[in-house]
């Protein structure tokens, strides 16, 4: 019989004390908090293409804009930090309480479905913060085929995930009425490392310095290269799925591009700070990242070790040497520079670019994604487009008419996607994950959307 495979600490025991919300601000003090150089490189990112942290609650019911607006304008109140816009110039940037609260647009009928960017150009819009634009929105999008999708849009450089589903939460419970836990914490992801490093051990200097890894893509370009630069996503819905998803899909992953090539296989692993290594709760960035390796020879237990070694070791404290230099380069200099290596990182193997990224969300409740008029039946997230690969998922336990799944959407570049080859890894990922004989799984029919 398997045997359980151990927890991995960063998913955070029932012992582990919950984030506590912070005391709201007092009457006539401005929310201000500063951007980390990680921020400023991912106000990059979205210059270059479109760096976002987009969640979707898929459900049953009709919204009326109005009011879905007055519950945002309450959470925004309790949490001001959804409501910056970015300040100042280089290391003097700050993001800054406008007082405006993100924006409910009530958009057309749509087609979409909710399974990839097809039918959905509306997901393409940029949120645009380097030209005082807001730091997040919420898109009502009712379905042709009688769902209703709401669409919970941020920017990576300013709401990391873990914020983003506070931010939903928050939302939800002021459309229901009830009350709100709030936050104006100003902790920035390096405020949390510098409050850490004491506890970093020191590095062991190697024998002989180990040549950098140079980790192979999970899949291969389209035959015909490289190609402008653009992401497509598909979501996969997980029935009775398998547990401990994160370090079995990292062996799935790694075995597959394996199939293909031998090489180093790595992907990054965000690790979020709340309840963690703090216990305030931001929607700012509070997260730091580790580096996930996947010999040949790793098991889902092997994984677990060295991740569980890792966060032992506060690895996802390690600041990134050098970093804070960020602050004081002009983002038209470091977009042209971003721009100019886009492809490289894209489609050949460097050591500075992993094979991917596996983002776990931990569990979302759906009724307490619910509120009157509104009945969620599923929530997804739609990966940032970074990296030669993104897997988010999360878990969705069951309810009295459903049953356990795993929301999981994948994220690559184009020309990873044109010849059918993140279709075939998602099926083969369905095929691999999901308990048979169970129910159906839904999938994006994916072939004649391909761009």
């Amino acid at each position: 019989m398997n045997q359980p495979l151990p927890a991995v600490t960063f998913e955070r025991a029932p012992s582990t004390p919950a984030p506590v919300a912070q005391p709201l601000l007092k009457k006539g003090k401005r929310y201000v908090r500063p951007l980390s150089p990680l921020e400023r490189f991912s106000l990059g990112l979205n210059e270059t293409y479109r760096y976002h942290v987009d969640c979707v609650i898929e459900g049953i019911g009709d919204i009326d804009p109005a009011r879905l607006q007055a519950a945002v304008d309450l959470a925004a109140a309790a949490n001001p930090a959804i409501r910056v816009r970015l300040r100042g110039f280089l290391g003097f940037c700050r993001w800054v309480d406008s007082g405006r609260s993100p924006r409910v647009r009530l958009l057309p009928m749509s087609n979409w479905d909710g399974n990839s960017e097809r039918n959905a150009p509306f997901l393409q819009e940029r949120l645009l913060p380097l030209d005082g634009g807001p730091v997040a929105d919420i898109l009502v999008v009712p379905g042709a085929d009688g769902r209703t999708r709401i669409v919970f849009r941020s920017v990576h450089a300013a709401i990391d995930g873990r914020g983003l589903m506070h931010w939903m939460l928050e939302v939800c419970r002021a459309a229901r009425g009830e009350t709100l836990l709030g936050s104006d914490s100003r902790l920035t992801d390096l405020d949390v490392q510098e409050l850490n490093k004491d506890k970093l051990p020191p590095a062991p200097a190697p024998a002989a310095p180990e040549p950098p890894k140079r980790c192979i893509p999970v899949l291969s370009p389209a035959a015909e290269g490289r190609m402008p630069v653009d992401f497509v996503w598909r979501r996969a819905i997980l029935v009775n799925p398998s547990s401990q998803l994160l370090t079995k899909a990292a062996v799935f992953l790694a075995q597959w591009a394996r199939k293909r090539e031998a090489g180093d296989v790595g992907f990054t692993i965000p690790i979020d700070f709340r309840g963690l290594r703090t216990q305030e709760m931001g929607i700012g960035n509070m997260t730091g990242y580790l580096r996930l390796d996947v010999p040949p020879e790793a098991t889902p237990r092997s994984l677990v070790s060295q991740l569980n070694q890792k966060m032992r070791d506060y690895a996802d404290c390690r600041a990134t040497p050098g970093i804070r230099t960020l602050l004081w380069i002009p983002i038209w200099y470091l977009l042209r520079k971003m721009r100019q290596a886009a492809e490289a990182a894209l489609y050949t193997v460097t050591p500075s670019v992993p094979s991917g990224g596996i983002v776990s969300m931990g569990a979302l409740r759906l009724d307490e994604h619910s509120f009157p008029g509104f009945q969620a039946t599923t929530i997804c997230g739609i990966p940032g487009a970074v990296g030669k690969l993104n897997l988010v998922f999360l878990n969705l336990p069951a309810t009295e008419t459903l049953p356990p799944r795993i929301a999981a959407s994948f994220l690559v570049p184009l020309a990873y996607s044109r010849d059918g080859q993140l279709d075939a890894l998602v099926e083969a990922f369905i095929q691999e994950f999901s308990a048979p004989n169970k129910a159906a799984v839904s999938v994006a029919n994916t072939a004649s959307s391909s761009q």
